[in-house]
Parts: structure tokens; sequence; C-alpha cells
């Protein structure tokens, strides 16, 4: 009997130890197989290896993208981190493997400074708020800060306008917090016709505000009283008044087109057209001198000095030693005949003075004698 007992206990020891196994023999290689293969949980050591977070295609970052495309990267590389199941102590190595150019110089530059096994130790949000005092200075915050305070929604461009919100109030969180503060500077942002019915609901969530503001917008877009960038203009816009106009105004076109297409259509001339501008004869200047204006000759001269006129070619104004027009041949019948009251009066026909003729002139006189 003693001898069958430690039998029996080592059978039952052994198909426990069997059992025990059994059951840690699946866990062990499924541990093994993604340790292998870079997968398993966050807590192990091998969760995520650096195939696996290069096969979900992070972005990369050079250091110049500016405050906008620092956000945007930590966005991005926080869903590679979602998607490749990184653990945290893993983060900090892996987002560092895609940095270029000004980025990596940087941070070979705090690898010297402070240690590669301290870099490395860094938790995510220490690795930001460095590359945020790095890439973002206070300078480009000031810029951000005033950007801010001026943005406003351009017509129907509600989306756009949201965008820009939630960017900046990543960069610049001190402008927006606590929520009410945020909820306030959303709803100044759009026109004011939205923003009096938005004031008017009290929203006590940034999502009520925002998803209120865009159905506000896309109803006065409809309407007509904003307009997108890149959209028709309200006179195009379907049901509007002016369309309604601009469809009738259409059809009695249509309709003139038709009737055009019977008759004939004449153009009457009107009678007594006034002459273009360009056939009218200059305007003289007004005259400025101190003479009368002679009822004879129609010029101004003198009134004790009679009319001039030109013994050459028979014109007013005159006399013969100033005449341009060729001399005409004597008995011809096209010449000009003197106005009554040169004929009555005597005068030089040389200087025109009636005290003597023109043989007397003194004019010729001193012309002779210097000849």
């Amino acid at each position: 009997m003693s001898s069958r007992r430690p039998r029996n206990s080592d059978r039952r020891i052994a198909s426990i130890v069997a059992r025990e196994v059994a059951a840690i023999i699946p866990t062990l290689f499924t541990h093994l197989n993604n340790g292998i293969n870079g997968g398993g949980d966050n807590t192990h050591p091998l969760g995520c290896s650096f195939k696996k977070f290069s096969s979900c295609n992070p972005t990369k970052f050079n250091g110049t993208e500016g405050a906008t495309g620092l956000l945007q990267w930590f966005e991005s590389t926080e869903n590679t981190f979602l998607n490749s199941e990184c653990p945290d102590n893993l983060k900090v190595r892996h987002a560092a493997s895609v940095l270029q150019k000004r980025a990596l110089t940087w941070w070979n530059g705090e690898k010297r400074t402070r240690g590669v096994d301290v870099a490395m130790a860094l938790t995510w949000d220490q690795f930001k708020d460095l590359m945020t005092k790095e890439f973002c200075p206070r300078n480009e915050i000031k810029k951000l800060e005033a950007e801010f305070w001026d943005l406003a929604q351009e017509g129907g461009e509600n989306l756009a306008y949201t965008n820009r919100f939630h960017e900046l109030s990543l960069l610049v969180p001190h402008l927006v917090t606590p929520l009410p503060r945020a909820i306030e500077k959303y709803i100044g942002g759009p026109p004011m016709q939205i923003q009096d019915t938005v004031w008017g609901s009290n929203p006590t969530t940034l999502e009520d505000t925002i998803r209120l503001a865009a159905q506000l917008t896309n109803n006065h877009v409809k309407d007509g009283s904003l307009v997108k960038k890149g959209s028709k203009k309200n006179s195009e816009i379907p049901g509007s008044k002016t369309e309604n106009n601009d469809n009738s105004e259409s059809c009695s076109k249509k309709r003139k087109a038709e009737v055009l297409n019977y008759a004939t259509v004449t153009h009457v001339v009107p009678i007594n057209q006034v002459a273009p501008v360009f056939q009218q004869a200059p305007v003289r200047k007004p005259y400025k001198g101190i003479h009368p204006l002679c009822n004879s000759c129609k010029l101004h001269h003198a009134t004790n000095i009679p009319c001039r006129w030109c013994t050459k070619c028979g014109r007013l104004g005159h006399t013969f030693n100033y005449c341009r027009a060729p001399a005409k041949a004597p008995g011809n019948p096209n010449v000009v005949q003197p106005p009554l009251a040169i004929t009555q009066g005597r005068a030089c026909f040389q200087c025109g003075d009636p005290n003597h003729l023109r043989n007397q002139c003194p004019q010729l006189v001193n012309t002779n004698r210097q000849t």
C-alpha cells in the first residue's frame, strides 16, 4: 500500500503540470509571434517596431513649415501613433526618425546637449513643447495672436473660417480659455446677421455654436444674401427674383427675335441732323483788344482808320504788301469789289492812314531813300 501512494501522487502532479503548460503555451507563442512581427500590446517593449511605424507613412517635418505646418505634423504623427499602436516609451524615438533638414539638425543638437538617453526618455508632451519653442517662437506667436483677433468669416466661407479657428485655437490656446471665451470668439467672426441669431440661441458648447453658425450660413447662401468664393452671382442663384426678371427679359427678347424674322425693320433717318463735333468749324477765341467791331468788315480797328482792303485779292483784313494770294489778271470778273465804306473814304493802301495816299506814304519814301 505504501508503494502505490507515491505513484498516484506523481501522476496527479504530472497531469496538473501538463494542463498548466498546455494553457501557457498558446499565450507564450502569441507573445513571441507579436514580438517578432512587430505586433502586441502597448506595454510590450517590442509592441511597435520601426518597420510597422514606417509602414503607416508618417509625415516628414523639415522645420520650415511654420506654426501651422508644425501643428499639422503633430496631429498627423499622433494619428500614426494610434494606427501603429505605438507605446508611450517609443513615441519620441519614432517621431524623431522622420525629422529632416533643419528639424534634424536641431534634434541632433538636443541629443548632444542633453545626452542620447535623456533625450530619448522624454515624453511626447515634453517633445512637443520643445519643438513648439524652437519652431514657433514668440514673434510667430504674436503674429498668430494678431491674426486670431482679426479672424472673420468672408461671406459664406464658414468651413474655412471654422478650420482656421481650430488651428489657431491649438496654437494660441490662451485666447480661447475658458470655454465661454472660445464661444464668444467664434461668434464674433461670422457676418452680423448670423451673429445675432447665434447670440439669441445662447449656446453652451462650442460644438453647438459651430453647428448653428454653419446651418445659418448655408441658409443665407441659398437665399442669396451671402456668396461663396467661386460660386455664381446672386442674379444666377436658382429661385431668386433677379433670375425671374432675367428669364422674363430673355423671353421678351426671344419674342422680339421671332417678330423680326417675319418683318422688315427700316431705320428712320431724322431730318436736320446736327453735324458731328469733328465736322463743325473750330470756335475762335474771343477778342480781348480795345478797338470796336466794324460793321463793314466785321473786324476790330480804330474808328478813325478805314477798313483795310487788299487790292491784290480783294479781301478785307490786310493790305497789298501783306497779301499772300497770287496776282490776278486785270479785267478778271472774279475780283471782289471793295465795300462801299472803303470806296467812299480815301486812305493809304500801304499803311491805312486816311491823311495821305500810297504815293505819299512815309514807309515807301523811307524805302526809296534806302535804296
